[in-house]
């Protein structure tokens, strides 16, 4: 199957775990025929490729696969949310710890010596292996494909210590390869997890009516124009307008309201909204990635290729780095003939810090700050953050807790706080509403014990009512309070 030109596609990339693969991947890709441009994001673990001329699908995965990754199935936009740790790493740990703990304390007390003179060089091959082998191997592939990473270095360094019998050196320069990565791993999960969780805001079936039958599909089935059903507790599968019904919406996701959006008729819903009460009808305007929630996953998605200069210029720097460094540690060698002082100058200049520090600390940024529903577009805003002297805040330009709390009670005729406060809680004891449940918490620090309450009805978007001690009882809005026919119909 050949794509079509001057098109942008989404492929889905498995065994991504650090950001030098997105290198990997990404010049992999851009070596083709016809792509013009490509962006390899780390979090959301996919390659968005720009074409200007056409190019097989299975070029693509050729190419993606000779980089030593793999794509699952071109259709394919889920997130794995494990990543790629290997399960060998913590036999690894418990042994290289256990190296690691002898080399400090030996040299301490001086028995370093005797003590790495007494392990056999099958312990310090096997640890060399166990916990080297994940590293040679990228190192490897990388540079079967013409690439020098950062690992490289060190990994000579480790090849270069071994063959001079220097062993401890070895395994202790291998042991702080893996911590390294295991730190990235952490940080580059967390970041993935955090986009995961917003994923999975997103609905992922469907019920629609279609020629008069009501069933479920899958949301990449829904189309536009579509008749959608959305009943309590469910997720709403579609931007669009309700034709029929009403409710009580959950919106925080969307447009961080922690007051639920009361919508009937004729109201624009949002998808990834969830209904806390009624029921309505709606026609899907905009499905899929089309949909707000949809375009807000997107934005977070694609913030890494927002790269501030920062990033950018570690980019750059790493690429002639490397190169500058080999040849430092070669002359090393030449002139003092001392392969131990080559290897100090490898590790030592490693450029890990340059090359991975900065978009590690971007992208742990900014899934940090996703986990606290705050969207940030990328690193480039990160950076100007610092010189932001004037903060904008839209609608009432307050910032809140989110959570609603009983402020001010004002007593009429004759009524007192805390008989407003126990009738209304009395109505509300059951309620799932925000005001409702801060109307029971005012109850409970007063102390006050909740009325018996008989014949309650519910009315989505507006409010509730009972009786309590031959008193009609109603709670809500200002249109329902003062609404007859309401009262007429109960």
């Amino acid at each position: 199957m050949d794509l079509p030109e001057h098109e942008h596609i989404t492929l889905p990339i498995r065994g991504m775990d650090c950001v030098e693969c997105t290198q990997h991947v990404k010049q992999a890709l851009e070596r083709l025929p016809g792509v013009y441009h490509v962006e390899v994001l780390l979090a959301a673990q996919k390659a968005v490729i720009e074409l200007d001329a056409p190019v097989a699908s299975e070029e693509l995965r050729q190419a993606v696969e000779q980089a030593g990754y793999s794509i699952p199935a071109l259709a394919d936009p889920g997130i794995d949310p494990s990543g790629t740790f290997p399960r060998l790493i913590w036999p690894f740990f418990m042994i290289a710890g256990l190296a690691l703990f002898v080399v400090i304390f030996g040299e301490w007390l001086g028995w370093f010596e005797q003590i790495s003179s007494r392990l056999p060089v099958s312990v310090y091959i096997g640890l060399l292996i166990l916990g080297g082998f994940p590293v040679f191997k990228d190192v490897a592939r990388a540079l079967l494909q013409r690439q020098i990473t950062s690992h490289a270095l060190m990994s000579i360094g480790v090849i270069a210590s071994a063959w001079v019998g220097e062993w401890p050196t070895a395994v202790v320069i291998v042991l702080f390869m893996r911590i390294g990565n295991w730190v990235e791993r952490q940080t580059t999960d967390g970041a993935r997890k955090a986009l995961l969780a917003l994923v999975e805001k997103a609905p992922q079936m469907a019920r629609v009516d279609r020629n008069g039958e009501e069933f479920e599909i899958p949301i990449e089935q829904l189309r536009s124009g579509d008749i959608v059903i959305c009943r309590p507790g469910e997720t709403v599968a579609a931007d669009g307008e309700i034709l029929e019904g009403g409710a009580s919406l959950d919106t925080s996701a969307i447009t961080g309201e922690a007051i639920p959006a009361d919508v009937g008729m004729g109201s624009t819903v949002f998808a990834g909204s969830t209904v806390l009460a009624g029921g309505f009808r709606l026609r899907a305007n905009r499905v899929g990635a089309q949909t707000t929630i949809g375009r807000v996953i997107r934005l977070v998605e694609e913030a890494e290729s927002n790269k501030g200069k920062i990033q950018r210029f570690a980019d750059r720097f790493t690429a002639y780095y490397l190169p500058i460094v080999l040849l430092i540690a070669a002359s090393t060698y030449v002139f003092r003939r001392d392969v131990l002082a080559s290897v100090a100058v490898l590790v030592v200049v490693c450029s890990c810090a340059i090359a991975l520090a900065t978009p590690i600390a971007m992208l742990a940024s900014i899934g940090a700050a996703g986990k606290q529903g705050m969207l940030i577009k990328g690193g480039r805003y990160l950076e100007i953050l610092p010189k932001v002297d004037v903060l904008l805040l839209d609608k009432t330009g307050t910032l809140t807790l989110g959570i609603p709390m009983v402020t001010d009670v004002y007593p009429f005729q004759g009524t007192t706080e805390s008989e407003i406060i126990r009738l209304t809680a009395g109505v509300e004891r059951f309620s799932e509403h925000p005001i409702g449940k801060a109307i029971r918490h005012r109850a409970l620090a007063l102390g006050l014990d909740l009325p018996a309450i008989l014949d309650f009805q519910s009315f989505p978007g507006l409010g509730a009512q009972c009786r309590i001690q031959n008193h009609q009882i109603r709670v809500g809005n200002q249109l329902f309070l003062q609404s007859p026919e309401i009262a007429e119909a109960a």
